[in-house]
């Protein structure tokens, strides 16, 4: 996986350069704000080599202070504190970020990402306590509750909640959680509050704001793989006990949310790749379970084994073809760089039995400001 994001990240990556925002004037709230994007995104102006952690971090802290200020400079601003709560996350200031996304729900409290925002810094805060997280994960999962209740048909929410529940050790809250999101139809993925046109050159703009959102993006998805890792070795529990019956259900609960990672909303080549090895796992196991029994079912998942290695070959020659049309005439919104990555990726979905979203709604528009 970490070649892939490498790649998405790094697509239209310039020389490392001081990057500069527009030039026209604009009030002190707002110049800091897109000052915190292009400083927290600066590890994407060099190569993917440069980007060490210690780099990144430094980053994020320089933009911590740019968003303080911004978000001082208009406290009744909900993007400003959404924004401040997300930079103060990835700093590592989870009482901070608990402090601004408070402020923002006072100010909007009608948008679900607010809550997931809640939710993880709640989660953090327990995990950074003493040596009783599992029984301080409440308000965390109130959190990702609430946020499934505003937008009752994504599986995000509860995806993220059954991962803080693992996280602190909580299976069984975890698994009726992981349960509930399988019951909803696909996960969409929230979009960050990061204006497109950071930098005058367009490429280096499309950079900076695929570094940013696209990180986010595979951190929602993380759970998703811990929850089928979860249970894949529930499965494998079972299946020492020859409980194939049992085994084969976990296997096929983590093949859904496999696919359910592959159907979401946007098509990504990071997440479609991420689906393919979870779908591998899950397809592995079943095999396993198929030939325990005896099964017909055996040539089935040992075909869709190969047909998931043809599709992960498909994917990276489709993510080349897109780097370079991104780099010969770089979209000019979010909207159409989404577009033109759902165009390439959904032919490697058709291939390995993904259905790429009918009638798919748009992705949540960055918020005014």
């Amino acid at each position: 996986m970490r070649a892939i994001a490498i790649a998405v990240l790094a697509l239209a990556a310039a020389a490392a350069t001081p990057a500069t925002g527009p030039e026209q004037p604009a009030p002190a709230g707002e110049r800091e704000f897109r000052a915190a994007w292009l400083t927290f995104a600066a590890p994407a102006q060099g190569s993917s080599e440069a980007q060490t952690s210690d780099l990144r971090q430094q980053a994020r802290e320089k933009a911590l202070t740019h968003m303080e200020t911004a978000a001082a400079a208009e406290p009744d601003n909900p993007t400003y504190q959404a924004s401040l709560a997300y930079v103060s996350l990835t700093a590592g200031k989870h009482a901070r970020a608990k402090q601004a996304v408070d402020r923002a729900i006072q100010l909007k409290g009608d948008d679900p990402l607010l809550y997931v925002l809640r939710g993880q810094a709640e989660a953090a805060l327990a995990l950074t306590g003493p040596n009783d997280a599992g029984e301080r994960i409440g308000p965390a999962l109130e959190a990702f509750d609430r946020a499934a209740q505003l937008d009752p048909k994504n599986a995000l929410p509860l995806i993220l909640g059954a991962g803080a529940a693992l996280d602190v050790g909580r299976n069984d809250l975890a698994l009726p959680l992981t349960k509930g999101s399988l019951a909803r139809p696909r996960a969409v993925l929230y979009r960050l509050w990061v204006p497109f046109d950071l930098h005058p050159d367009r490429l280096r703009s499309i950079n900076a704001w695929r570094y940013v959102q696209y990180g986010a993006w595979v951190e929602m998805v993380a759970p998703c793989q811990e929850l089928s890792e979860a249970l894949l070795r529930m499965g494998e529990e079972k299946m020492a006990k020859e409980d194939l019956a049992a085994a084969e259900a976990d296997f096929r609960d983590a093949l859904k949310l496999g696919r359910m990672v592959g159907e979401g909303d946007p098509s990504l080549f990071i997440t479609t790749h991420i689906a393919i090895n979870m779908m591998e796992d899950a397809y592995a196991r079943l095999l396993g379970v198929a030939k325990a029994k005896e099964s017909r079912e055996a040539e089935r998942w040992a075909g869709e084994l190969g047909v998931l290695q043809v599709g992960r070959t498909e994917l990276y020659g489709a993510l080349q073809i897109y780097a370079k049309e991104v780099a010969d005439s770089p979209p000019e919104t979010a909207e159409e760089l989404l577009s033109l990555e759902a165009k390439h990726v959904e032919r490697t979905m058709l291939g390995i039995g993904l259905k790429p979203p009918a009638d798919q709604e748009k992705v949540p528009a960055d918020p005014p400001k």
